[in-house]
């Protein structure tokens, strides 16, 4: 489905250049949950920005069911790629209320979208009385709800998930990523899941790669509930990382 080859980006010119992704390649099928995780700083975000067309590759492509995609194709992946941003409150109007917030997406949807949003409302675990509260009158977790139910009302085949849980503390973490494993058993939307808390991704996720200093350095599949690594970056990180939990 989403297809990424030979991906680079470099901020600056000249020798002053800096190389922030080198030859990414990266996969994700139909139905998929594919993690990606790697220390801040690693390349992580940027990826996310060039694979959503928030920033150009300076080398690569990108592909979409088969389809190159470009600036100028923006709207058409956008229809079947969705994006969820990592702050919630910033990413929400806060003088519209949640309906308005939810209209928004579906402002070109033909037949009823209100029936269609509260269709939708209890896949996220909210209530029709949310819709007329305002971002400031939601708990983080709710906030982090109606974000991921905006992304989903137009139904995408695969959602970009860019450190949704970072800001929430566990027990909303793992609401919010059952709420996401159970999305895409109901569905079929594959899931590109990006974070730095190992834990979450090794529990959710069915395919992993490990991003270091922007280039993918690991790729593995989860086989009986466990992943395995062969690189010493990949190694070294989730050694530390369950040695602690």
């Amino acid at each position: 489905m989403l297809v990424v080859e030979s991906v680079s980006k470099r901020y600056g010119s000249g020798t002053k250049a800096k190389e922030v992704l080198r030859a990414i390649n990266l996969t994700v099928g139909e139905g998929e949950i594919v993690g990606l995780v790697g220390e801040s700083g690693s390349g992580k975000s940027t990826l996310t920005r060039v694979i959503m067309q928030l920033e150009a590759p300076d080398d690569g492509t990108i592909l979409f069911n088969g389809s190159l995609v470009t600036r100028q194709s923006r709207k058409a992946f956008y229809k079947g790629c969705q994006l969820i941003f990592q702050n919630a409150s910033a990413a929400l109007n806060p003088l519209w209320t949640v309906r308005e917030i939810l209209m928004e997406p579906l402002r070109n949807k033909e037949g009823d979208r209100d029936a269609h949003i509260r269709r939708m409302l209890g896949k996220v675990k909210l209530t029709e009385a949310h819709l007329h509260r305002r971002p400031s009158e939601l708990s983080g977790g709710e906030r982090q709800r109606v974000n991921l139910l905006r992304s989903i009302l137009v139904e995408p085949k695969l959602l970009v998930c860019d450190e949704i849980i970072s800001s929430l503390d566990r027990l909303i973490q793992k609401e919010i990523i059952d709420l996401l494993i159970e999305l895409n058993r109901e569905t079929g939307m594959a899931l590109l899941f990006i974070a730095h808390d190992l834990q979450a991704v090794a529990y959710m996720c069915d395919r992993l790669y490990v991003m270091n200093n922007g280039e993918i350095v690991d790729e593995s599949v989860k086989v009986e509930g466990r992943f395995d690594f062969t690189h010493p970056y990949s190694v070294r990180l989730f050694g530390a990382e369950f040695r602690r939990g």
